[in-house]
C-alpha cells in the first residue's frame, strides 16, 4: 500500500531545502537573545606601556629583529639588569641603556619588565658601582662606559679591564666616574663618565 503526500506538503519541503545553504549567512545569535563569542584580541607586541626610570631592574624578555643586539639575544634574553638612563618607547618596545653585571647593552627595541627599584648599598649601585671619588692609585674594575663619554663607542674592549686610578676620580650623577686610569694591558683614558668597582 503506498502512502501519498499532499502536493502542498512536497512543496513546502522542497523549498525549506532550496534555502539551507543560506540560513547561516544572515544568522545572528544577538538577534535571539543568545550568547556571541567575543573577538581575541593580540596584544600589541611589546607590550611597553610606560618609560622605566633609570635605576630599576629589569628583565631583558626579548630582543626585536631591527635591534643591533639581535644577532647575540640568546645571550641576553633572560637576563636580570639595572637601567642606567630613563628608558624610550619605539614602537611597543623599550629602548635605553641598562647593565647586566659586567655588560651593558644600549637597546632600541627590546622587551623588558620592570621589576622594581634597585636595592642601594652603601657604597654601589647593582652591588658593585663604586658612589663615592676613587681616590688616585685606586685598583678598580671598569664595569661601564656611559653614551656621552667620548670612549662608549670602544666600551665593548674597555669593559672588564682592571686598572689604576691616577687621579682621584670626579664623581657625576651619583655613579660616573671622570678621571685618568691606566690599565694593566697597557691603556690608558681619561674617562668624562665611567663606571668603577673598586677591588
Amino acid at each position: 500500500m503506498k502512502l501519498l503526500l499532499p502536493v502542498g506538503v512536497l512543496v513546502f519541503a522542497a523549498g525549506a531545502c532550496c534555502c539551507c545553504g543560506d540560513f547561516g549567512d544572515d544568522f545572528d545569535p544577538a538577534s535571539l537573545g543568545l550568547p556571541t563569542t567575543p573577538e581575541f584580541t593580540v596584544p600589541a607586541a611589546g607590550g611597553a606601556t610606560a618609560i622605566i626610570p633609570a635605576g630599576h631592574n629589569v628583565r631583558v624578555l626579548s630582543i626585536q629583529s631591527d635591534d643591533a643586539y639581535y644577532a647575540d639575544r640568546a645571550n641576553i634574553e633572560g637576563r636580570e639588569c639595572v637601567t642606567t638612563a630613563d628608558t624610550t618607547i619605539n614602537d611597543g618596545f623599550q629602548g635605553g641603556a641598562v647593565s647586566c653585571g659586567t655588560d651593558s647593552y644600549d637597546f632600541y627595541k627590546a622587551t623588558l619588565v620592570d621589576v622594581g627599584v634597585a636595592p642601594a648599598t652603601a657604597g654601589a649601585v647593582d652591588g658593585a658601582r663604586a658612589k663615592e671619588s676613587v681616590p688616585s692609585g685606586a685598583r678598580v674594575k671598569i664595569l661601564d662606559v656611559a653614551t656621552d663619554d667620548a670612549y662608549y663607542s670602544d666600551r665593548a674592549n674597555i669593559v672588564g679591564k682592571l686598572c689604576t686610578t691616577q687621579e682621584a676620580t670626579s664623581l657625576k650623577d651619583v655613579e660616573w666616574h671622570g678621571g685618568s686610569i691606566n690599565c694593566d694591558d697597557g691603556s690608558t683614558y681619561y674617562f668624562y663618565k665611567a663606571a668603577l668597582e673598586k677591588q
